[in-house]
């Protein structure tokens, strides 16, 4: 028989985890309520509860030492159990809604020890009766009843302290204690398989009373003992270390679970039923193969035609949501996402992992995506289009993928969505020691690089991506920094803010620059500034001021070193040159393109230069930006420019600076120019009749407007001229202002003339003379 071929990775581990029929638990606690049994004692009638301390001296009195079981005997011995037991036979519970209440106890028992699917029934053992110093070593249950599973122990209300149950499974230890302040009112319980070790500790303070029941399976060939994970666990780490090891297969798997969970609700310590059992099998068998685990939330998406099932929808073509959904099948799928987010660590921490994509194939078991009841939206006929269906398929589960792949997977979403994954492991990076420091540098190092290899293309600042708005939040700037690799800063300056114009680097970025050294980063600063474009020159110039107002340690108030002007220096000529591209060459006809602000960018570059007192520089920005008006407005550039950097000025220039000068005598002689008359108001009701159209209705529009005498005049004409004469007023400003008068057909345009171009000269020259005045203040309060 030749040599059978491995089954494919999801098949596999599919195999393991159908194995798990249970969930992992084995204890369970809590309380019931205050439903009291109606405990009757013979030759003491009933018992009070709380227990009253007389009462309880008196049940002592008719009960005998527990005995326990070692082996075939059952002995007394009170070295290794002290308790009073009392036998079923000389005690009743009396309550009529006592058997109800116990069923509820048994079925809630039930579920969370994963026997759902078993059918249990409840036998009364004893009543025990605990008092200062009993104790019950630790020890197993035997099999007191056949097909017996579990141990049930119902503790009475009663006031006590210590006596602490503690039962272990697997190297794991629960300790149930029934003394706090619920225990003097409520019924209280604790159940565990049999098989598992558990002791009683001793008793400190005043008595205890429970009734323990057996919990035995009414049918089965064998009786079933707590739920075992150590194989499981070694199964499945096997089949995660060969595919790890493997050069082929999927590069992540995400483990579906049974239950449905809400973001808020996904948590490993809330998994219910069989799915906690299941994740901590691989949350274990994770750690063992070198893999990483977490919980996700995974929302599976497609888009297709719609097609009408047997039965009519009635309530027409149309229609959106789940009631129009429900009428229809998917036909041909347009298109469909799988992906996941929300993640949780196995100590409950959130992981910064945004958004992960996800393959088919890489789901297990494969065929799950879809066999739970989707989110659906209809979309009936429009216009030429076809009905459409979407359907959202929402999971919880457990995705795995081995560390060596921990950079590729957190990138596949997008590496801007893998920096804040590279912050938090940089955080504990900085606290960690010794070997773990190594390794988790040499992993932060590797998750830097790939973030930066695949960071995408974006060169329209404008223009939404799925990372749109993050901002400073995904700079990868700062844990760059403190991974402190050069080669890496040096690939962020000169690639990754080149080919990303909407990145902002945060404001540590001149310290980052300063601690690598000025000289060793100076070609990748000049390679991010030689590719400045309409789209980072405001970005490019901010970084600039950023980088030339920096002082280090080391540096005074007013000088920079060497190393630090040289670079500034070479800097701020390549954005001037920039700019300098940007002005005299071809508009840019992209749709996508956003406007240059050079009133916002102005101010950080003529800052940066005057912070690192590069004088030549600044010489050639003014005369350029005095040559050209058309592009430096002085409304629209210049003025705002100026009063942005005023401030500035007055609190850091103490020489005279030429070129600044110049260019705020220029903008001083100007306004000077424009205020020297203030406009008047019109002497008639002639106004601009510049239209532009040629057309009969605009002829006498024009006519109307050039009338000195007429101020107001009706146009009779059909819809379509009226709107035509509308639009042309609007698109001319005229000074006209228009109404309709529907009364009679065709409807009449009424056009009064107003005067609102002289109130916007007015407002204009106003506004001149302010300028005017703070220049002349900036100017005389700044060095001469």
């Amino acid at each position: 028989m030749g040599k059978q071929t491995p089954a494919p990775i999801a098949e596999r581990l599919q195999a393991v985890l159908e194995r798990i029929d249970r969930p992992g638990t084995f204890c369970v606690s809590g309380a019931l309520g205050a439903v009291l049994p109606g405990l009757e004692v013979e030759g003491m009638g009933s018992i009070g509860l709380p227990l009253p301390a007389a009462q309880a001296r008196a049940l002592r009195r008719r009960c005998e030492q527990a005995p326990y079981g070692k082996g075939t005997q059952t002995l007394v011995d009170t070295r290794v159990r002290r308790v009073w037991r009392l036998a079923p036979s000389r005690f009743a519970l009396t309550n009529p809604a006592w058997p109800e209440f116990l069923g509820v106890a048994v079925a809630r028992v039930q579920a969370e020890l994963g026997l759902e699917r078993q059918r249990l029934t409840a036998h009364l053992h004893d009543l025990l009766l605990y008092e200062e110093g009993c104790f019950f070593k630790p020890h197993r249950d035997g099999e007191k009843r056949d097909r017996m599973v579990a141990t049930l122990v119902i503790t009475l209300p009663a006031v006590h302290g210590g006596g602490e149950l503690v039962v272990r499974h697997e190297g794991q230890e629960q300790i149930v204690d029934f003394s706090g302040p619920e225990g003097r009112h409520q019924i209280q319980f604790a159940a565990f398989y049999a098989d598992c070790e558990h002791e009683v500790k001793p008793l400190r303070s005043g008595h205890r009373l429970c009734l323990v029941y057996n919990l035995a399976l009414a049918k089965s060939k064998a009786p079933l003992g707590a739920p075992l994970s150590q194989g499981h666990i070694a199964d499945a780490a096997e089949v995660l270390r060969e595919w790890a090891g493997a050069a082929g297969g999927p590069q992540k798997l995400a483990v579906t679970l049974a239950h449905r969970y809400t973001a808020d609700g996904l948590a490993w310590d809330a998994l219910k039923g069989v799915d906690g059992a299941r994740a901590r099998v691989l949350a274990a068998a994770a750690r063992a193969a070198d893999c990483h685990v977490a919980l996700a939330l995974l929302t599976f998406w497609e888009h297709g035609a719609a097609e009408c099932d047997d039965e009519p929808y009635g309530r027409g073509w149309g229609g959106r949501g789940r009631h129009a959904g429900e009428q229809y099948s998917m036909g041909e799928v347009l298109d469909w996402s799988l992906s996941a987010k929300r993640w949780r660590s196995p100590e409950g921490d959130r992981l910064p992992f945004g958004e992960i994509p996800f393959e088919r194939e890489e789901i297990v078991p494969p065929d799950s995506l879809t066999d739970v009841e989707p989110m659906e939206d209809f979309e009936g006929y429009t216009g030429n289009a076809g009905m459409t269906l979407e359907r959202w398929y929402r999971h919880a589960a457990v995705a795995l993928w081995p560390r060596a792949r921990h950079a590729d997977v957190l990138c596949a979403g997008g590496s801007p969505n893998a920096v804040p994954a590279l912050r938090q492991m940089v955080k504990i990076l900085e606290k960690a020691q010794g070997e773990d420091a190594d390794s988790l540098k040499a992993r932060g190092l590797e998750l830097a690089g790939r973030i930066l290899e695949r960071w995408p293309a974006n060169p329209h600042r404008g223009v939404e991506t799925d990372w749109t708005g993050a901002g400073r939040r995904r700079d990868p700037s700062g844990p760059l920094a403190r991974l402190g690799d050069i080669g890496l800063i040096g690939m962020y300056l000169r690639d990754v803010l080149a080919r990303d114009a909407q990145l902002e680097p945060g404001k540590g970025v001149a310290r980052i620059v300063d601690r690598c050294g000025w000289a060793a980063l100076r070609a990748d600063l000049v390679a991010l500034f030689q590719a400045t474009d309409g789209e980072t020159l405001e970005r490019n110039a901010r970084l600039l001021d950023r980088l030339c107002r920096f002082r280090g340690a080391d540096a005074d108030d007013t000088r920079i070193g060497a190393d630090q002007r040289e670079t500034c220096a070479r800097l701020a000529a390549v954005l001037v040159a920039s700019l300098e591209r940007l002005d005299t060459g071809k508009p840019t006809s992209d749709w996508r393109a956003s406007r240059v602000e050079r009133a916002r960018a102005l101010p950080r570059l003529v800052r940066a230069l005057l912070a690192a007192d590069l004088r030549p520089a600044l010489e050639r920005l003014v005369a350029h930006m005095t040559d050209r008006p058309g592009h430096y407005s002085l409304r629209g550039v210049q003025l705002p420019a100026l009063a942005r950097l005023g401030p500035w000025l007055r609190a850091n220039l103490s020489r005279p600076e030429p070129a600044l000068s110049r260019w705020i005598a220029a903008c001083v002689e100007r306004l000077q120019s424009l205020t020297a008359a203030a406009p008047g108001p019109p002497a008639d009701h002639r106004r601009d009749a510049e239209l532009g159209c040629p057309c009969r209705d605009c002829a006498e529009l024009a006519r109307f407007l050039l009338d000195p005498d007429a101020r107001e005049r009706g146009f009779q004409m059909p819809q379509d001229r009226r709107r035509h004469l509308e639009d042309q007023i609007r698109a001319r400003r005229c000074d006209v202002d228009c109404r309709t008068d529907t009364r009679p057909r065709p409807q009449i345009l009424i056009c009064a003339k107003n005067t609102a171009s002289f109130e916007r000269r007015a407002r204009e020259h106003d506004e001149n003379l302010e300028s005017l005045s703070a220049l002349r203040t900036l100017r005389d309060t700044l060095p001469a």
